[in-house]
């Protein structure tokens, strides 16, 4: 274990064949299934092809594989949680030692003892976590060692964000402000604190747990970064003031009107000239891969994402001032932004970077 962090070295034969099971499980999944689903489903809609998601979706569901593919979805991310938190459980004092490293370091971590969590918030297990990543700082250290099984050994690290960050960004002078909305155990800051270390990184969430693993984790980085427990919809920083506004899988766990007052608070924070980009999903085009989503999100518990699938964010963010408002697809597995998404061949989530910018 090194600084706080589960190594596959240092766990038992029991706690790393658990978690490879889930991990080859959610392969199988994603793959095999995913591919028999597809062709049944292509084989049943030849004659009259699905003209909208909620037709691609009843037909889906009237396919052989598809208990199967949904049953197993589900349950492979309830069996994940339980063993990531039982190995959490049994290292937790190693955990708590180590982490405390930690908290030395140039980033700093304001939290607001009267804050209030929104019910929407915490009424919700969200990703079926139990107690969801607000409860308790076991949770948080919980829900980052299950994100690394989330994407399937490609992107378990910092990859996925790095190459967001890389690709979508221009350059950011000395002493500029980013904000990242949203912002976890700062595994999507950290990221920008690498890239601009003269900028001025903050990172917003509500929940204190993941704050202070995130402030642990930059300190441990040598990173700097101000993490400020706030909401993505009211943050206390002033007008026109960031260079960048930007957030990783925040808007799809927003209710509609949260959505709607986050997007505002991104312009509002927004300087002349800057840059608003939000790494999200959005719809592909392909129906079948559309109605996939539409069934993960409630067998994830995520009963937000389908409506950001439909919300009107072009118009929110050009009523608040944004400019050039636009969906850019975005590839993962290398390339970054694309002109459209690629076909998919195995389940993956389909990315799409939420992107606009503020009149000079």
């Amino acid at each position: 274990m090194t600084n706080a962090t589960i190594e596959s070295d240092l766990l038992s034969l029991d706690e790393e064949a658990r978690l490879g099971f889930v991990l080859e499980m959610r392969r199988r999944w994603s793959q095999q299934l995913f591919e028999r689903q597809r062709y049944e489903y292509e084989a049943a809609t030849a004659a009259e092809p699905p003209a909208t998601v909620e037709e691609a979706v009843d037909a889906l569901q009237r396919l052989p594989t598809h208990p199967w593919f949904g049953w197993i979805e589900r349950n492979i991310q309830k069996q994940k949680w339980r063993a990531v938190a039982d190995v959490v459980d049994r290292h937790w004092d190693r955990i708590g030692r180590d982490g405390n490293r930690g908290e030395i370091g140039p980033s700093t971590l304001e939290l607001n003892d009267d804050f209030a969590l929104p019910d929407w918030y915490t009424g919700i297990d969200i990703h079926c976590q139990p107690g969801g990543v607000w409860a308790d700082d076991q949770n948080a250290y919980v829900y980052e060692l299950g994100a690394r099984i989330l994407h399937l050994g490609r992107n378990d690290q910092l990859e996925l964000h790095e190459l967001f960050t890389r690709t979508l960004f221009g350059d950011v002078e000395p002493g500029a402000r980013i904000v990242d909305l949203g912002c976890g155990f700062a595994k999507s800051t950290r990221p920008f604190a690498a890239r601009f270390p003269d900028a001025e990184v903050i990172g917003v969430d509500m929940a204190a747990p993941l704050l202070k693993l995130g402030w642990r984790r930059a300190n441990e980085a040598g990173l700097r970064i101000r993490f400020l427990q706030a909401d993505a919809s009211d943050v206390p920083l002033p007008d026109q003031s960031c260079a960048v506004v930007t957030g990783t899988m925040v808007l799809h766990e927003l209710p509609g009107d949260v959505l709607a007052a986050t997007l505002t608070e991104a312009v509002r924070l927004l300087r002349p000239g800057g840059e608003l980009r939000f790494l999200e999903f959005a719809r592909t085009g392909d129906l079948y891969v559309d109605a996939c989503l539409q069934e993960h999100a409630a067998r994830n518990n995520e009963p937000f994402m389908p409506l950001l699938m439909d919300f009107p964010v072009v118009d929110v963010l050009e009523a608040a001032g944004a400019t050039n408002v636009r969906w850019i697809p975005f590839d993962e597995r290398g390339p970054g932004a694309v002109d459209e998404h690629p076909h998919a061949t195995a389940w993956r989530f389909p990315w799409a970077v939420l992107a606009a910018e503020r009149l000079p």
